[in-house]
C-alpha cells in the first residue's frame, strides 16, 4: 500500500476510539521532527477534515496567546464544519512530558473550553512513540509537586 493509499485510508476512518486517533495522529504526524502542536479536526462522524494546522515557534510557557490559538482554531472549526479537534504535541528527542507541556495541554484545554471548541483528546508524539495524553498523569504530577513543596516547606519551618 502507498504512502497516499494509508493516508487516504486514515482521512476515510472515523478516529472514534483513543487508538483510532493515535493511529491518526501516526499516520499525519510521523516521527517527531521539532517541537510544535498540531491541530487535527474532525467532523460531527469524527472523519478527520482534510485541514491541518502546524504551529510553531510557540513560547517556552503558554500566555496570552493561547487565547488566540484557540480563537483561531473556533474559526477554523466554523469554517470547515469540524465538530472536534485533536491537539497533538510533537516533542523530538524526549520520552515524557515536562511540567511546562502539562501547562500547554492545561491551558489550551481550557482556553478551547472557553472558545467552545470540543477537544477530543489530545497526543503526544515523542521518542518513544504515539500516546493519548491521559488528564489523569495531569493531577498526579501536580499532587506530587505539591507534595515536595510542603515537604520543603516543612524542613524550613
Amino acid at each position: 500500500m502507498s504512502g497516499t493509499d494509508v493516508l487516504d485510508q486514515l482521512f476515510t476512518t472515523p478516529a472514534r476510539t483513543d487508538d483510532d486517533v493515535v493511529a491518526l495522529v501516526t499516520g499525519v504526524v510521523g516521527r517527531p521532527l521539532r517541537r510544535q502542536c498540531w491541530v487535527l479536526f474532525l467532523d460531527e462522524r469524527a472523519l478527520p477534515v482534510p485541514f491541518l494546522l502546524p504551529v510553531s515557534d510557540l513560547p517556552l510557557q503558554p500566555d496570552e496567546h493561547v487565547d488566540d490559538l484557540a480563537t483561531l482554531v473556533a474559526e477554523v472549526c466554523a469554517d470547515n464544519s469540524a465538530a472536534e479537534v485533536v491537539l497533538v504535541w510533537e516533542r523530538p528527542g524526549e520520552t515524557e512530558l515536562f511540567p511546562v507541556d502539562w501547562e500547554w495541554i492545561d491551558a489550551c484545554a481550557c482556553a478551547f473550553a472557553e472558545h467552545a471548541v470540543r477537544v477530543r483528546g489530545q497526543v503526544v508524539v515523542h521518542a518513544t512513540g504515539t500516546a493519548m495524553v491521559e488528564l489523569d498523569e495531569l493531577e498526579a504530577e501536580a499532587e506530587a509537586e505539591a507534595e515536595v513543596e510542603h515537604g520543603e516547606q516543612a524542613v524550613r519551618s
